[in-house]
């Protein structure tokens, strides 16, 4: 067999690989598609990566909406604590375990509908639920959390992620050379190719519910359940995203990338804010979805100060909560660290999911004795900047 068709034959079977492995709508059409046109194996995977990534709202609402208001979480970890479950609530976690290739199990570990976890199901609306809850009832107070920011400035998710991926990536071109005269030869160059890797990371989270709160079933004791297990995930989520260490099973965040733009925070000021976009525009970078994160105490700074000496030109417009720096979306919470502003191409954010979200699993046993049923909730995940130069942080801010 020659050289040139034993690698034909390799980035064929390379290819059908990478589609029968893939959970991106279309994929084996895309891979027949790649071999007629000669695509390399890795161009085919950052394809369908982009697809899995654009066909991810539809995978994450594959419940109606009157499915989702029917979903009890409460229910879900009342009957999977049992070891006998039943019901609408392991119907949808058979779906989603057969959309991972596995066999559905239902022995104390369940996949929640992505769906279910930002619904809106309220008891101060009736229309949502307020009309399900009994007059005797004591509404619940939530605590008061952080405010989660990288989703919202848009960041992308990639879901159903099975193994280790990579994304290929061009780093450095190669250079153009004038030629002196008709004889001269080019030099040869070559451009650079890096890659971006996710891995699994899982992040987790623990309580414990008693035998009276599972035997409840108002909209109240569900949404005590579903507030805490979505903020704590999504909470930890977000702030991997924006100041990940990288060590201790944590992803690397924006803040501790290398190659991220720097500006001084001292005296904050006009300038200072044009430099951040500058940084970005300086390295090429195309910013698809521009924002800014940083704190209430830095927001409010900025709408105190103005552009231009004596006129009514705040550098932060709107609440501050979320407003607007230099006509882009700029947003507060105190998930990011003190004194600091990370502005950027929000785009440039890859969340990678493995599985279909958040894992939930129940121990019956947790305290037998006064029937106290333990739950876990885990999401593995990981986080991956693709062009560190999208984004540029002011620090030391006053």
């Amino acid at each position: 067999m020659s050289t040139n068709t034993r690698d034909e034959r390799d980035r064929v079977l390379g290819l059908l690989e990478i589609a029968a492995a893939s959970r991106a709508s279309g994929a084996s059409e895309l891979a027949r598609h790649a071999i007629e046109s000669g695509w390399h194996v890795s161009e085919l995977r950052e394809k369908l990566m982009i697809s899995a990534s654009n066909t991810s709202t539809s995978r994450r609402s594959l419940l109606s909406t009157s499915e989702r208001k029917r979903y009890s979480l409460l229910r879900a970890i009342r009957e999977f604590s049992t070891g006998n479950p039943s019901g609408f609530e392991v119907e949808c976690h058979q779906d989603l375990a057969r959309a991972r290739g596995e066999q559905p199990k239902t022995m104390h570990s369940f996949y929640v509908p992505q769906e279910v976890l930002t619904r809106d199901l309220t008891a101060a609306s009736a229309g949502a639920g307020g009309y399900l809850v009994e007059t005797e009832n004591v509404g619940f107070i939530d605590m008061l959390r952080n405010r989660s920011v990288a989703i919202t400035l848009g960041a992308q998710t990639l879901p159903g992620l099975v193994g280790n991926t990579t994304v290929p990536r061009q780093s450095a071109a190669s250079t153009g050379y004038w030629l002196a005269t008709e004889g001269t030869a080019i030099t040869e160059s070559q451009p650079t190719v890096a890659q971006m890797t996710l891995s699994p990371k899982t992040v987790g989270a623990y309580t414990e519910i008693s035998r009276q709160l599972l035997l409840q079933s108002s909209p109240s004791a569900e949404l005590i359940v579903q507030n805490d297990l979505r903020n704590v995930i999504a909470l930890a989520l977000d702030l991997a995203v924006l100041n990940g260490s990288g060590s201790a099973g944590q992803p690397t965040g924006i803040l501790n990338t290398s190659g991220v733009g720097a500006v001084t925070g001292t005296s904050l000021a006009y300038t200072q804010l044009l430099e951040l976009q500058t940084d970005l525009l300086a390295a090429n970078s195309i910013v698809a979805k521009p924002g800014l994160a940083t704190t209430p105490a830095v927001a409010s700074l900025l709408a105190q100060r103005v552009k231009f000496a004596s006129t009514a030109s705040p550098l932060w417009e709107g609440s501050l909560s979320e407003g607007t720096v230099l006509g882009h979306r700029a947003m507060t919470s105190n998930q990011v660290p003190a004194a600091t502003a990370i502005y950027g191409d929000w785009n440039e954010v890859v969340i990678g999911e493995w599985g279909n979200g958040i894992e939930v699993q129940t121990n019956p046993f947790a305290n037998f004795s006064a029937g106290i049923v333990g739950v876990r909730a885990l999401l593995t995940c990981d986080v991956g900047i693709r062009h560190a130069a999208a984004f540029s942080v002011a620090s030391s801010i006053t």
